[in-house]
């Protein structure tokens, strides 16, 4: 058969990604080059594997672990999937599982010998070393023994696994399962979860085993569902897909359904036996409890991992989100797709994706076998969502004015009522979602809920069809297209240009010369976008002025539009409609001859504009138009500039009015930059700043509202919603909810800390979004305003006017401060230079 169609799996277990996700990534693949470079035949091999992502399977798995802990996982799990990759090779660890077993009794004994100084020409050996030097000192002595165990077994199982393909037999399910228990490291990925959160589960393994046992079974399915494309190719034997299609007999499409349908079994039932656990004795155990919410992230990151590897796609392929539709077996690089590539020899009726899997996983995904919400006895409870009209609507204009003159006060005064709260915009009702579960659902399930509503419909009057506010079709197509830009490889380059223009506009700053720190910021975030967006310094380019006055007017007018009962004003020719006009056909023109103008000169510079106007879709060969092109320009220049400028001039009110957290935050970045400039490496080291942003935008998110239309009639809490209805989210609603964080009210940094950060429920924070719509530039938001807030920090404090404060009545579509005038003070900067403390201003 040409392909197989996947349906959606029910995912019902959370995907957090770490906060460093991206550093550790990037990180880990250079511990790649220099420990195990030597395992490759050729440079061009090592990009290779590096291509495949394999770094940021461990970020996924412990998104709570510390960032040492993250990176040591990171690196161990990079290990053993070079050791897998040339055990699929038959041309070197795969040729022979002779060869193979001596080189895996040679790792075996660098763990066992008391000599630390392995033989140098053994890179194997060097690599397993430095990771148990790392590794081994936070386990206890059951743990190291567990782990050596653990090792054995995924060596043992690699062995069976080489000896099997090349007697080219394929056993049956059972013993199928059983060597990939061992191969795919089941046993110590779930002691790696441990590792990362700091607990040993050695004395309660016994009581785990149910729990463990469907949760390896799913990520062995799930893997083996998702690999069945490099599987086929390189003919491998031990998957449980050639299982059932080879020894059983079963046309391919039947085998796909059959093993989606245990897929869903394993996870409900590992949820079942987890709950269970929760219920009983070990539920009052702190580490028990810690544990399982552990488990319950490294289950859902591992499934996410296997979406968006290209190690099973093609090298090339860039996941778009999607986690449903038709692979082709024979394309050298692919993705799901909405229908077959083509006719496929035997693919008859019954080849057919079965409506019974469809209806046996919507089931399962309903049945809320979720990441618990315990109680005191540890038990998941299904909520009972509630549903509630809000008060104060006018006939024909709803809630239009509660929106236009207090939209903050309005939306959080709601979640007290319901759920899910009824609100009016004019004549058109719209839905309000207040549980962190109906937000994550909202968010997850794009094909439901997609990208549509007062706030997508009017934003196309600025990024026209963008990403951020096409439809789901053409955004998996965009979302292809673009990822290549933001892909971790790049963020180094990306923050040594936001290093130039951040020292560029310092150099600038007077010790006490008041100026307004809303502009301010985003003047630097426009500065900083815009060079990663053309390469060039761009001070002096004449787009910068024209974006940088164009932008305010244009956001206001849309958000104006947004909440407007009836749509009949905005057509009016009243001088604010006039003037928004003007400047979204002034911004429009000096985007479109930049646009052109690089077109002409052919360049190819490595910044967005070179990769947007050179981008070609691999599977339909699709390259943008001009006006395609200009959408995704408006749509980076918004998002790196509006919502990252009003970020960091938030976080200079916050600091400004709590000083113990400006010394705490003074004095990590004087220890871990020393008075010199932030790097990219330094980035993972600067945790408490990161925490500062995170509970910045828990407070004040920028994206304070935002909207979805449903596709098909469907319900959320137990409501029918008939298709073309508009569900609404709230950023800044669900940050001040006293239900999901404790003091709601108070500037807190502290409460993501991990130990901390793992009681809040998911959806409670969404300031990047969520599932195949997540911002495609969160890594690269993430790392501005901590390496901004950092370089800033670092040398000065901020302090407002007597009387100054935020103007947050009726925000914008982005939540600002609003005019806010700020003086800068010099501080003095501990430096590691014979001349002693620099003073800031002096740079």
């Amino acid at each position: 058969m040409a392909g197989f169609f996947l349906p959606e799996l029910p995912r019902t277990l959370p995907v957090v990604y770490h906060p460093n996700a991206a550093q550790i990534e990037f990180a880990s693949n250079g511990w790649v080059r220099e420990f195990l470079g030597a395992c490759f035949s050729s440079e061009e091999q090592l990009l290779f594997f590096l291509r495949q992502r394999n770094g940021i399977y461990g970020p996924l798995t412990v998104p709570y672990a510390s960032v040492e802990r993250a990176r040591d996982i990171a690196d161990w799990y990079q290990f053993v999937t070079v050791i897998d990759s040339f055990v699929s090779d038959r041309g070197d660890l795969g040729a022979s599982d002779g060869r193979a077993r001596e080189v895996f009794a040679r790792i075996l004994d660098d763990f066992h010998r008391e000599d630390t100084t392995p033989a140098t020409d053994f890179p194997y050996g060097r690599a397993a070393r430095d990771l148990w030097r790392r590794i081994g000192a936070g386990l206890s002595p059951a743990q190291i023994k567990r782990f050596v165990e653990s090792l054995e077994a995924f060596l043992r199982g690699c062995a069976a696994e080489i000896g099997t393909k090349l007697a080219d037999r394929v056993p049956d399910y059972e013993t199928c399962l059983a060597v990939r228990l061992d191969s795919f490291g089941c046993e110590f990925i779930e002691l790696m979860t441990e590792y990362g959160e700091g607990v040993d589960m050695s004395d309660v393994l016994a009581q785990l085993a149910e729990a463990h046992r469907h949760a390896r079974r799913q990520m062995i399915v799930v893997n083996d569902l998702l690999s069945w494309r490099k599987e086929y190719a390189q003919d491998d034997k031990m998957t449980v897909v050639r299982v059932l299609t080879e020894r059983d007999g079963l046309p391919l499409q039947e085998a796909v359904d059959r093993l989606c349908e245990r897929v869903a079994h394993h996870e409900a039932e590992y949820a079942r036996a987890r709950d269970e656990v929760l219920a009983g004795p070990l539920g009052l155990r702190e580490d028990v409890r810690r544990y399982l919410t552990a488990v319950d992230h490294m289950v859902g990151g591992s499934q996410e991992f296997e979406y968006l590897t290209p190690r099973y796609f093609g090298d090339g392929s860039v996941w778009d989100g999607s986690t449903s539709g038709w692979v082709d077996l024979r394309a050298e690089v692919t993705r799901f797709q909405d229908r077959p590539s083509g006719p496929a020899p035997d693919a008859t009726a019954e080849d057919a994706p079965s409506d019974a899997l469809t209806a046996h996983a919507a089931a399962i995904a309903a049945s809320g076998a979720a990441c618990p919400v315990t109680g005191t006895n540890g038990r998941r409870q299904e909520p009972a969502y509630t549903y509630a009209a809000a008060p104060g609507a006018l006939p024909l204009l709803g809630h239009a004015f509660q929106l236009w003159r207090r939209p903050l006060e309005f939306l959080t005064s709601l979640p007290a009522r319901a759920d899910l709260v009824r609100i009016g915009l004019g004549p058109r009702p719209a839905y309000l979602a207040c549980h962190p579960e109906l937000v994550h659902r909202v968010l997850t399930d794009s094909r439901t809920f997609d990208k549509g509503g007062p706030l997508f419909e009017k934003a196309r009057l600025l990024v026209g069809n963008g990403l951020v506010s096409s439809m789901r079709e053409d955004h998996r197509l965009q979302r292809r297209m673009l990822q290549p830009a933001f892909h971790p490889s790049r963020m180094p380059r990306y923050v040594r240009l936001m290093q130039e223009e951040i020292d560029d506009v310092l150099a600038g700053w007077e010790d006490g010369k008041t100026f307004d720190v809303s502009d301010a910021m985003h003047a630097l975030t426009l500065r900083i976008t815009a060079r990663t967006m053309f390469a060039t310094t761009v001070a002096d380019r004449p787009i910068i002025p024209e974006v940088a006055h164009c932008m305010p007017i244009i956001m206001r007018g849309v958000y104006q539009r947004m909440v407007a009962p009836i749509g009949w004003k905005e057509k009016l020719p009243t001088p604010d409609n006039r003037r928004f006009e003007a400047v979204r056909a002034r911004m429009h023109k000096a985007i479109g001859e930049t646009v052109q103008l690089r077109r002409r000169s052919g360049a190819a510079d490595g910044d967005l504009l070179s990769i947007l106007v050179n981008a070609r879709d691999e599977e339909t060969d699709h390259r943008l138009t001009d006006a395609e092109v200009y959408d995704q320009v408006m749509t980076l220049l918004i998002g790196g500039t509006e919502t990252t400028g009003n970020t960091m001039a938030w976080v200079f009110h916050v600091l400004a009015g709590h000083p113990e957290v400006e010394a705490r935050l003074h004095a990590e970045l004087d220890e871990v930059l020393d008075g010199r400039p932030a790097t990219y490496e330094d980035l993972p080291r600067l945790e408490y700043t990161w925490r500062v942003l995170q509970e910045t935008l828990r407070m004040y998110p920028p994206a304070w509202l935002l909207t979805r239309t449903t596709t098909q009639d469907t319900e959320l809490a137990g409501r029918r919603l008939e298709k073309g209805s508009v569900v609404m989210y709230s950023p800044y609603v669900m940050g001040r909810s006293e239900a999901l964080f404790e003091d709601a009210e108070r500037f807190d940094p502290e409460r993501w800390l991990p130990e901390r950060a793992k009681r809040i429920p998911r959806g409670a924070l969404v300031p990047f979004g969520g599932g195949s719509r997540k911002c495609i530039g969160d890594a690269f938001g993430a790392a501005e305003t901590t390496l901004t807030l950092a370089a800033i920090a670092a040398r000065w404090t901020l302090r407002p006017l007597p009387g100054a404060k935020p103007q947050t009545a009726v925000p914008k579509a982005s939540l600002g401060t609003g005019p806010y005038p700020m003086v800068p003070e010099a501080r003095e900067v501990r430096a590691s230079t014979v001349d002693g403390p620099v003073a800031g201003g002096a740079r």
